[in-house]
């Protein structure tokens, strides 16, 4: 019985003093990508998505996106990183035709619902009758407007 309870407390020491470790070393093997990479990886989609023949279009798209990711790499703040995307938008304008311009703003609204987060320019409200609450004591029950995000489901 002993000999039980003493192999039970070793694996369960083993395992608190061993998980922290292995957690860390699992961290530390997904290699951080370079701007270089970063670049590629955009530029590929872009091409692949608006179906991009020319060399020279993709040359430059790859410079662009790189110099871009090169100022995301240093950049501290999201503002910084809003007015990056800003203004590779504007190089893009001027890069594709209007034609490949217009399709690649589409897949960026239509691909807007699948980032984790709600739009920043649609606000609903949402009136207290519509949520279950116990009764209030007042008889005139103030009126609440919230406003929420509207999911794009």
């Amino acid at each position: 019985m002993k000999t039980v309870l003493f192999i039970s407390l070793l694996l369960l020491a083993s395992f608190l003093l061993l998980t922290p470790f292995l957690t860390f070393l699992w961290a530390q093997e997904r290699p951080q990508r370079t701007p270089e990479d970063i670049a590629l990886k955009q530029t590929e989609m872009l091409v692949r998505e608006l179906e991009i023949q020319d060399s020279v279009v993709r040359d430059t798209l790859f410079r662009m996106h790189l110099k871009f990711a090169q100022k995301r790499a240093i950049s501290n703040t999201r503002a910084e990183a809003l007015q990056y995307m800003q203004e590779a938008n504007m190089e893009l304008q001027q890069i594709l035709t209007p034609e490949q311009y217009q399709q690649y703003m589409n897949q960026q609204v239509n691909y807007a619902p699948h980032r984790h987060r709600a739009p920043h320019n649609r606000i609903t409200t949402i009136s207290v009758d519509s949520v279950s609450a116990p009764p209030c004591d007042s008889a005139e029950a103030p009126r609440i407007q919230l406003p929420l995000p509207v999911s794009r489901l």
